[in-house]
């Protein structure tokens, strides 16, 4: 059985919600975990059963908690880390759905925590007053909550079906930007959030993940964290002024060429959120040799590119796998080492299975890989001659960029 313990409840909106306390076992390698929830009913036998045990700690951690000139704390590299590389494994000290519950019901969700565990939830930003919520529980969780799935294989019904959120002490240090070095990714078999690099961190850093959405425009970004964070970004694609201009007065109007960047940024940022829909793809180029050779990996490179320019590394992973398979299709060996390599490197945490496959296939891609320079061969068949239909190719899928947890003002 699930080691919960159940003892209030509280309805919402006719919606009943159960106060849970899931306790994970320690091991020689770990202390107990406990978790504090507010759940339907309903997802109670959708949780692990039974739970996992609590989460070791790792050695020799690749992060500092440090405090910023203005942010609070924040996560800073303590040494150079990979792109791909694991930064924390952290436990949620509390789940819960979006809306608005009483204030005794947030109290009793921090109140159910053992002492150091309370503390660290206590010790985290609010960015909330006591005006807009009276429980100081209630403005960490608007101030801190990320998204979780309790529900990935949609048990519950779409009209019942909730958003639900975890407050984290450390993972929730690290600050926003637009675009950020690291990210996080949710486990539910392990009740555990892992947050890794998107592209190399030198050490000295501060390491980010982001609050929003990047592919929002400049002015939607600001607007939405001012109202949800009560700040205004300044990460270098949104914060444009540096040096005395800056200092000297932010509420200037922007002059020409700072529109100008802040409007190409914002177009650069909308084609990457619609490029895969609106730009040719690995699958159908794989078996159409009436398209050139290189268009999906021109196309694929120029994404690149944007990506690197606006700090969009959370979307780059489907482009290095799809630049890999067009160098497998075309039997080039030493690019598809390179780009395969990378996809292993970027896919550890985010993809293992599809990490695990391209290692595989890099032991001796000419012999393994099914497809191996089949576009190559089709190029070298006398005219006339009948072609081979290659077999297809499952697609690759985006992973949501909705990593956030908010409420509804």
């Amino acid at each position: 059985m699930v080691q919960s313990t159940s003892t209030s409840t509280c309805v919402l909106e006719d919606q009943a919600y159960t106060l849970h306390t899931l306790t994970l076992p320690g091991s020689e390698f770990s202390e107990e975990a406990v978790i504090s929830c507010l759940l339907d009913p309903a997802l109670i036998p959708l949780l692990p059963n039974p739970l996992p045990y609590a989460h070791r700690p790792i050695d020799n951690p690749n992060f500092r908690v440090l405090q910023t000139a203005h942010k609070g704390a924040g996560l800073f590299a303590a040494r150079d880390i990979a792109a791909g590389e694991l930064i924390i494994v952290e436990h949620p000290v509390l789940i819960l759905p979006t809306g608005r519950f009483p204030a005794a019901i947030y109290d009793e969700l921090g109140n159910r925590l053992p002492e150091k565990r309370r503390r660290e939830l206590l010790a985290m930003a609010n960015s909330r007053s006591k005006d807009e919520c009276e429980s100081p529980v209630e403005g960490i969780v608007r101030t801190n909550a990320l998204m979780l799935e309790l529900d990935p294989m949609g048990k519950i019904s779409e009209e019942k079906k909730e958003i639900y959120g975890g407050v984290y002490p450390t993972i929730n240090r690290a600050n926003h930007s637009c675009g950020p070095n690291a990210t996080v990714k949710w486990d539910l078999a392990s009740l555990t959030e892992t947050f890794y690099a998107l592209r190399p961190i030198v050490e000295g850093e501060e390491i980010q993940k982001t609050y929003i959405n990047p592919m929002f425009s400049r002015e939607k970004r600001m607007e939405t964290l001012l109202n949800n964070y009560r700040f205004s970004c300044d990460c270098p694609w949104c914060d444009i002024r540096s040096g005395e201009q800056c200092q000297i007065d932010h509420d200037l109007p922007f002059t020409a060429d700072e529109q100008a960047s802040i409007e190409a940024s914002d177009r650069d940022r909308a084609l990457l959120g619609t490029w895969i829909f609106t730009h040719p793809g690995y699958q159908k180029w794989s078996t159409d040799l009436s398209r050139t050779d290189d268009v999906i990996i021109t196309s694929h490179l120029e994404a690149l590119a944007l990506i690197d320019k606006e700090g969009m590394h959370g979307l780059q992973n489907l482009f290095i796998r799809e630049i890999a398979m067009c160098y497998a299709m075309l039997g080039d060996l030493d690019a598809f080492r390179q780009w395969g390599e990378r996809v292993v490197q970027l896919s550890q945490i985010e993809d293992s299975p599809v990490a695990r496959k391209f290692e595989e296939w890099l032991v001796d891609p000419p012999k393994l890989m099914k497809k191996w320079a089949w576009r190559k061969r089709q190029r070298e068949q006398m005219p006339g001659k009948r072609m081979l239909k290659a077999d297809n190719t499952a697609a690759i899928d985006i992973v949501d960029f909705d990593i956030l947890f908010q409420y509804s003002e």
